[in-house]
Order: C-alpha cells, then structure tokens, then sequence
C-alpha cells in the first residue's frame, strides 16, 4: 500500500539529524567537563581538544591542532621519554599515571592522566588522552608532609625528620666505619625570658638561634627542633672524639655572641649533652636518650658548657628520674613536711624567728634533705607547686605560733623559678589572706644569683612583696656573684653569711676577713647580718664581738618538728625575745 512506503531519503536525513544532535550534544559534553581531553589520530596527531585541556595547560589552539601529543613539552611519571608511554599504549591498550608541565604563566601544573588506545574491528583507528588537573591537591599534600617533618617556627627538621635522617646516618656510618655525634642542645632559662619579655619576643629570639645554629652546619650534618627551647645538632663522617669537643666549644662559643630581638641585646646559653655512635647506642633512641641525659648532667655541674655520655651518668640519670616520679606521689602521699631552725637575736640570745626547712621521708629510703631532691624539683615542673605548698605550709604554723601568743618570723627559701614566675606575688598574697598570717612576720631568702639572673623582674616582684609587709633576705651572701651593685638597687633587708664562712671563723684569717666585711657592708647599707651554721661558743663569741645581728645553728638547736617548736614553746625551752 501507498501509506507503508518509506521514503530512504528521509530516512538518511533522520540518521543524519540524529547524528549531529548526539555529535552535538557530545561537544557540549566536552565543553562542561573540567577534565582536559584531547583526540588523537591513529598516528598520534591531535584532532580535537576540549577548552578544558586548554585552560590546564596554557596551550593555544595553534600549538595543539595537527600537532603530535609527544611534542608537547609533559613531563610523565617514571618514565624518561614519551616514547616508553606509546609502547605501554601500544602493547597494553591504556596508560594511567601522572603528567607534569609548566604553564606559559610561569607555574608549575600536575595532573592524573590516561592514555588510551580506540580499536574498531580490530584495528587502531585513534587515541584519547584525558587529563585532570591536581595540582592544589599535590600542593596541598606537600604542605602536609612540610607540616609532618619540619617545625612551623624555625622552619627546621622536626623529630619525625630527625630520626629518619639519623637512622641513615647511622647506616652509613657502619658501613664506612665512621663515627656519628648527636648533641642535645638545651637553651638555659629560655623560660625566664618567655615569661619577663612574653612568647613573642621569645618566638622570635628561638628563630634567630635556629638560624645561627643552623648556619654552622655542613652536609654532614643536621639540625632539628627537638621540644620548645631543646635542639639536636646530628653529625656524622667524625673519625676521633677530639673533633666532637670542638664542635660543641664551637657552638658554645656562637651562641654566646649577643641577639637582637626588638632592639633589645639578648645574651642567652646553651648546654649540650652528647652521645657518639657506636660507643653509646647503635639506634636513634638510645642515643637521643643518652645525649639527653648528658645534657642534664652538664646542667647540674653548671650550664653553659657540654658533657658527653657515660655508664656511670646512665646510673645518676636513672636515679634522678626515679627520684623525680617518687617526688611527684610525695605530694600526693603527704609525705613532705617542714622543720624549722630557730633564729636568735645575738644583742640577748633571745628567739626570733625560725626558718622553714623542707623534709621528705619516704618509707623506702627513709628520710631525705633537700639536697638530694630540690635539684630535681628545679629542673623539673615540681618547684613552683612545692614551694607554694612549703608558703602555705610555712604561713599556717606561723598562724598557729601567733595565734598562741607568739608573734615570730617565718623565713621561707625562694628559688628563681618561683621568683621568676609572673604571678607569684599573686599567690603568695593569696596564701597571706587564706591563712591569716600577718606578712611581717613572713621572710623570703633569696639567694644572690636568683637576683642576678632576672634583675627586672626580680626587681618588680619583690617591691611588690615588700610593699606586702614581707621581709628580704639574701641568703648565702658571698659564695655567688657578690656584685655589691645590686643591693642598690633591691629592696633587701638581710644579709644571711653562709656557714662555710663560719665553720673555720676562729682559725682561718680569710674567714674572718670575708665576715667582718658582710657585717660592715649589712650595718653601712643599713641591713642586718645574720650567720648561719653557728656551732661552738667561740663561734659565737666572735659573731657578737663584730655585731653581727642574729644567727641560727646546731649551737641552739638543730631544726625541729613543727610538733617539738610548740612544746618547747610552750614549756619555756626557747626563750623568745620581747615585742
């Protein structure tokens, strides 16, 4: 019938309209997408490329048509040439990797990219290379591993770094049978200045010491940011020990060179503890550690200088740290408490006043003095808690003693920790209110060199306590820096003379010497002298022939349980002087 006849030219032009509508709509396809495509011919030419393609690379339309894709200037991952790629295409059907270039506006683009091969009834007849664009994402990762092996403040190898670079220093260094240093470089009192002169200007002087460091290093040789103010210089290709002690002198020397920061002249040291591989560790740890522990040995014999790693300092390290976590359950167990030596008036032997003494009894090692742990508390994060607690405890006796009738001083040691802490005058006036004892009664011993270490807020903290009513000693006055400047300028009531100055008093002219010149220089300046360690009556006759002001010792008793001073209190064993 005429209606079922199909007309074939209408048929091609349907075909043909249909073909161009998915043609089309396959260019619009192209066009949206953000990945880079490029057609290419059975022999490699490029016939056609999406805008996408265009704005990755830079590229314009004359340097891509007609042009082979081996001619544009790509980088492919882990492989020399574009050749090796058409091979693998070639042979496999599809390449997956990552292609490199720099775009004409000077940066740098990386991209995930396939190159595949088109077959048609069993032939070639083109290839389709796609490309996306990664290189925020490449950006973003190198960042990461940035942030994961180098510090954000100086800029140097972090800890994660460092052990991977000494683990293959470590290596090699066996191999050749070399010898490697590692130097644990700690800055001393780096907290007084964080805490007088604020983290910034302390983040700031920590990057100028970086750089100085740094500066001194060869390709031998690393540095990285251990912890806040501790450092570790790694060196390797050494052949004798000699060439260790000049290096750590070396560093010693350059940092002791002045800083400025803010138009301020900084002066700040360095101690340093070393290890050397093999003779004290064949591992990473292990030498970390023992150079860590060096460290802390030469902090004990005096700052500002080195020591290196022995077995015998491992034994004294590991006694510290034991001492160190007992210490820390002392507190909790209640296992510190106070004694007090009594002090007296030497114009009539009568009491006034007591110092405070921290003991620690551990049922395992018995009772301790101080010098067997402050040392520890000092360089750990335990002082500043222990000797508020020693304040508190100090100022509820003396409560006690006032509150009976006895209107006695309570001398108090304060270390330069404490001292040094921003909001100490803050406690201690807490402590004063909390307890009721009357700050008159209360003294601080401080010795000279806590008072040299950060004169202005030394300065500033204890013209604040003397506002308080507190009394100021300087306690073993001239067995430290005995720079007379000084007094001028605190506000210093005491004098305390040390008990090495007393012991060979009657015997030894330069005794003698030095503690008549204390006395004269306390009364001229219009302080007090008090002498400590007294115990003969010679010792003592002589103290009051030269006027010395008051004393304590064994002469009168040795320190007691705060139990023992209010019995004897009480049953008139220690006479106290008249308000």
């Amino acid at each position: 019938m005429l209606s079922d006849y199909i007309n074939p030219m209408e048929e091609y032009e349907k075909i043909i309209n249909s073909l161009k509508r998915k043609t089309y709509f396959m260019s619009k396809i192209l066009e949206c997408m953000k990945e880079g495509v490029v057609i290419l011919n059975s022999e490699g030419c490029i016939e056609g490329v999406n805008k996408a393609f265009y704005e990755i690379t830079g590229l314009s339309y004359e340097k891509l048509i007609r042009n082979k894709l081996e001619n544009i200037d790509l980088k492919w991952e882990g492989l020399p040439t574009f050749k090796e790629v058409w091979e693998i295409v070639n042979n496999q059907g599809l390449w997956v990797g990552e292609v490199v270039g720099i775009h004409p506006n000077g940066y740098m683009y990386t991209c995930d990219a396939i190159l595949s091969k088109v077959m048609a009834d069993g032939e070639t007849i083109g290839y389709i290379f796609v490309v996306q664009d990664i290189t925020e994402k490449r950006s973003l990762e190198s960042n990461l591993r940035s942030l994961s092996y180098y510090d954000l403040l100086t800029g140097l190898p972090n800890r994660a770094l460092l052990y991977n670079h000494l683990a293959q220093m470590l290596y090699n260094a066996k191999i050749k049978n070399e010898k490697v240093a590692v130097l644990f470089i700690d800055i001393d009192n780096f907290k007084i200045v964080n805490e007088s002169m604020g983290h910034e200007l302390g983040d700031r002087l920590l990057k100028l010491f970086a750089e100085r460091l740094a500066s001194s290093v060869n390709n031998d040789s690393m540095v990285a940011r251990f912890g806040s103010d501790e450092f570790v210089m790694v060196k390797g290709g050494l052949k004798d020990i000699d060439s260790i002690k000049l290096i750590a002198e070396s560093i010693i020397e350059r940092i002791s060179q002045p800083f400025f920061v803010e138009n301020k002249k900084l002066y700040i040291t360095v101690t340093i503890g070393i290890s050397v591989f093999p003779i004290d560790g064949v591992d990473p740890d292990i030498l970390l550690k023992n150079a860590d522990m060096a460290m802390h040995h030469a902090k004990e014999i005096g700052r500002n200088t080195y020591q290196f790693y022995t077995s015998e300092l491992n034994i004294r390290v590991s006694e510290r740290f034991y001492i160190e976590g007992k210490l820390r359950e002392a507190i909790v167990k209640n296992e510190l408490y106070l004694h007090y030596q009594p002090q007296f008036s030497l114009e009539d032997d009568k009491l006034v006043g007591f110092e405070a003494l921290l003991r620690w009894y551990n049922p395992e090692s018995g009772l301790l003095l101080p010098g067997k742990f402050i040392t520890v508390a000092e360089e750990s994060d335990l002082i500043e808690s222990l000797g508020e607690w020693v304040i508190r405890q100090a100022c509820s006796h003396g409560k006690i003693l006032e509150d009976m009738g006895y209107r006695l001083r309570i001398a108090v040691n304060i270390s330069s920790n404490q001292l040094s802490s921003p909001d100490f005058d803050k406690k201690v006036e807490y402590i004063l209110t909390e307890t009721g004892f009357s700050p008159d009664l209360l003294e601080f011993e401080i010795t000279e060199s806590t008072l040299i270490k950060n004169k202005k807020e030394a300065m500033r903290v204890l013209n604040r306590l003397k506002s308080m009513g507190i009394t100021i000693a300087v306690d073993d006055f001239g067995t430290s820096y005995s720079s007379l400047n000084y007094l001028k300028y605190f506000p210093v009531d005491k004098l305390k003379i040390d008990r090495s100055f007393i012991g060979d008093i009657i015997s030894d002219p330069n005794d003698v010497a030095i503690t008549t010149t204390i006395i004269a220089i306390a009364h001229n300046l219009g302080l007090k002298a008090t002498a400590e360690g007294v115990e003969t009556e010679e010792q003592l006759t002589f103290l009051k022939l030269w006027q010395c002001d008051e004393a304590q010792g064994y002469f009168f008793s040795p320190p007691l349980p705060f139990k023992d001073v209010v019995e004897r209190l009480k049953n008139n064993l220690l006479p106290v002087k008249d308000e």
